[in-house]
């Protein structure tokens, strides 16, 4: 339910939320009063809502108690302007690549902001995330959303993008040149817990003739950024 508060549609009624979810109106009408009564809605007029700000409260909540250094932002922002670069952070939702920190240094690159979801199998984040999952998750997915080309370079066979995550998950970084933005490629390494899982990912996004040129580089300085990211009670492979 609270998906379908999107920038684009901010605010829903009980009726037309029902109809979406096709679910019965004093069902919704008693979830969405549940959901104000907690702060995760707001009520605007009527039998309208708006996301509430306790929705806010508990991302601070999942950043503070998540293994990532407290200052991942500030880092972010600082290798972006070292290697006039875009720099993501990105984690898998279980739906899709969603988007935790962002920088750039030049407003006319391409940049995501927070909470935005991410091409999972077309950015160098998605391919080094979903090389986590189960190949039947991966499969699954395909199958419900099939593989759009966002580029002419976009990867839209399975069994290329399959090769890919096998590399993705044997050598621990994924790269793509010119799938998701043109001219535009990307070099992305896991951040790690301790028990080795990626739970996020760091990359790095240039002209592609730079990473083309630099690729090693700029693999060099993801790992080594990755790793600072980590806080200190927390053990990364490598």
């Amino acid at each position: 339910m609270l998906d379908l508060f999107t920038a684009e549609t901010p605010e829903w009624g009980v009726t037309a939320v029902a109809a979406r979810l096709q679910l019965p109106k004093s069902t919704t009408f008693d979830v969405m009063a549940s959901l104000a009564a907690i702060g995760m809605l707001q009520q605007t007029s009527g039998d309208r809502y708006r996301l509430g700000w306790r929705v806010l409260h508990i991302s601070r909540r999942l950043m503070s108690s998540s293994c990532l250094d407290a200052n991942a932002n500030r880092r972010v922002a600082v290798l972006a302007h070292q290697l006039s670069a875009v720099v993501t952070i990105g984690a898998w939702d279980g739906q899709g690549v969603v988007c935790i920190a962002n920088a750039s240094t030049d407003g006319t690159e391409p940049i995501v902001t927070d909470a935005v979801h991410i091409s999972g199998h077309t950015s160098a984040l998605g391919k080094l995330l979903m090389a986590q999952l189960p190949w039947p998750t991966v499969e699954e997915r395909i199958e419900r959303s099939g593989l759009p080309k966002f580029t002419e370079k976009s990867v839209d066979d399975v069994n290329i993008f399959r090769a890919q995550l096998i590399s993705a998950r044997r050598d621990g970084v994924a790269m793509e040149y010119g799938e998701t933005f043109p001219g535009q490629s990307c070099v992305a390494v896991g951040i790690y817990q301790r028990d080795h899982r990626a739970i996020a990912a760091l990359s790095i996004s240039v002209p592609t003739e730079r990473l083309l040129s630099r690729s090693e580089e700029y693999c060099r300085i993801a790992r080594r950024t990755a790793r600072s990211l980590v806080i200190q009670n927390e053990v990364p492979p490598g």
